[in-house]
């Protein structure tokens, strides 16, 4: 609205704000950087409504009064975009599209624009065609470039110019400078919280949760990870001399737990591209929302372009098999089959039989990888990962002996990632509790935190494992998976693969 005003200003063109909230008109003028509203006061309301339609007279005192320029109507959009089964508000809407129709026609030769605004810029099919529809889109980075240089301080050069603009992609001018503003210590720019306030904005305006590239170490799915390498290649200038494209989309399949998120961020951080991670269900709480939600999310991958769209529990968005689902997955297969953009969507299944059938066959999604239950050589690596964050230790090597080692790994066997995390986060603080029985001293260096086999056994015994309290519905997925999917990880050659066991020792 403030750039609106500013070239209006420009072409010495009147420029008013209409609200539906207080039924006043505003015009709005600009002040240096400040816009100012000063209320109009040829237009008289009237505190009495008598029907729905004395909420919309600007529309009869737009047609009609000596004031010319752009009038901005704020509030009228609901009106205008969706059926009703409601007769009065239909009545309204119907009266509402007339005037609109009236005030285009009677005004046609006049130096008098109505320009309607809101979020969701949607019409009936009824005026679609009468009223010319223009949709901001999110700048691009040249474009942020070029707009960057007024609201920076001057000591800024060309190439920290560029790396702000990069790490604004995906936010409106506006927001850019707002966060700007919340950045800007001693004249300098801290990147860290301009991220920061990007990654909050995101949340806020898409619900999705948005995060730079990771640094993690991810135990077993190598043959996964493999691909994942294979991806980057096509990245290259060379790979696209050949028309070699990423793939369209790739979904991950198997029980909970067992590494499908972790997947997910172990890709951003080959390719080196953000993820966004959208629970795709959460679609459906929007009703009438849904598509635009959706079509506005997607328009937001196309522009940051390099970057990971998450989709977590994809299956329960379908758990409903109504209309609403099958259109958006509509939306989501004809973007993915027409986008430009070089976004790799990654999905994630507990439940293939909840997937609409379109959604699996050739061609949709590249590569469907089935996610297992890990196997000892994994299980192994997992438990490194995991022992590593709280006794240093298990990072310079091996611990246990081979004979502790596996019996661990029976003692755990059909569980996944996350509930052997659990193990030793549990061993962890048990193993605090018994170092510091009552009160705990400040010291300058602590005692290395030792975690034992027995304590790791001992939490072992505190859970049950998913994949043997529910051990038919799990079998159910792995059988699906593995009818469609890829392994992800290669047949287990580790010391500690059962076929590696001496029975005779």
């Amino acid at each position: 609205m403030s750039s609106l005003s500013k070239e209006s200003a420009k072409e010495n063109i009147n420029c008013y704000l209409w609200i539906l909230e207080d039924d006043q008109i505003y015009q709005l003028q600009i002040d240096g950087q400040n816009l100012n509203l000063e209320q109009v006061k040829e237009y008289k309301t009237n505190s009495f409504k008598a029907g729905r339609e004395d909420y919309f007279q600007i529309l009869r005192f737009w047609k009609t009064t000596p004031l010319q320029g752009i009038l901005i109507l704020e509030g009228i959009f609901p009106w205008i975009s969706q059926s009703t089964g409601d007769p009065d508000f239909f009545l309204t809407c119907e009266w509402i599209k007339s005037a609109l129709i009236n005030l285009k026609f009677y005004n046609r030769n006049s130096n008098k624009i109505a320009l309607l605004l809101g979020a969701n810029a949607s019409l009936s099919s009824d005026i679609a065609a009468l009223i010319p529809t223009i949709t901001q889109e999110l700048p691009t980075v040249v474009e942020i470039n070029t707009y960057l240089p007024a609201i920076l301080p001057p000591n800024q050069n060309q190439s920290q110019i560029n790396d702000i603009a990069n790490a604004a992609v995906g936010m409106y001018l506006t927001d850019i400078e707002t966060g700007v503003q919340t950045a800007l210590v001693n004249n300098n720019i801290e990147m860290a919280s301009f991220s920061a306030y990007k990654i909050d904005l995101l949340r806020r305006v898409y619900s999705i949760e948005f995060l730079q590239p990771p640094e993690l170490a991810v135990g077993g799915l190598s043959l996964m990870q493999e691909t994942f390498k294979k991806y980057k290649r096509l990245l290259t200038p060379t790979a696209k001399t050949y028309n070699l494209r990423l793939p369209k989309g790739v979904l991950l399949v198997g029980p909970p737990g067992t590494g499908k998120s972790y997947s997910a961020k172990a890709c951003s951080q080959i390719l080196g591209f953000p993820l966004i991670i959208l629970e795709w269900s959460n679609f459906r709480s929007y009703g009438n929302e849904a598509e635009y939600k959706l079509k506005k999310l997607l328009g937001l991958v196309d522009r940051i372009n390099r970057v990971i769209l998450y989709l977590d529990d994809f299956d329960k968005g379908f758990a409903g098999d109504d209309d609403l689902s099958r259109r958006l997955a509509g939306m989501l297969l004809t973007w993915m089959q027409e986008r430009c953009s070089e976004a790799v969507v990654i999905a994630s299944a507990n439940n293939l039989d909840y997937l609409p059938p379109e959604l699996t066959r050739a061609g949709r999604f590249d590569d469907i990888f089935k996610v297992d239950l890990p196997n000892n050589g994994e299980r192994h690596e997992i438990f490194k990962i995991h022992l590593g964050r709280f006794d240093q230790r298990f990072l310079n090597g091996d611990i246990f002996t081979r004979e502790e080692w596996r019996r661990l790994l029976k003692e755990t066997h059909r569980c996944v990632g996350a509930e052997i995390q659990n193990i030793v986060e549990r061993a962890a603080a048990n193993t605090f509790y018994a170092m510091f029985p009552t009160d705990v001293p400040l010291i300058n260096q602590p005692p290395v935190l030792e975690i034992t086999l027995s304590s790791l056994l001992e939490a072992r015994q505190n859970i049950n494992p998913l994949a043997i309290r529910e051990a038919d519905k799990v079998e159910r997925m792995r059988n699906k998976a593995s009818l469609q999917g890829l392994p992800s990880s290669p047949v287990d050659d580790s010391v500690y693969s059962n076929g590696n066991i001496n029975i005779f020792s």
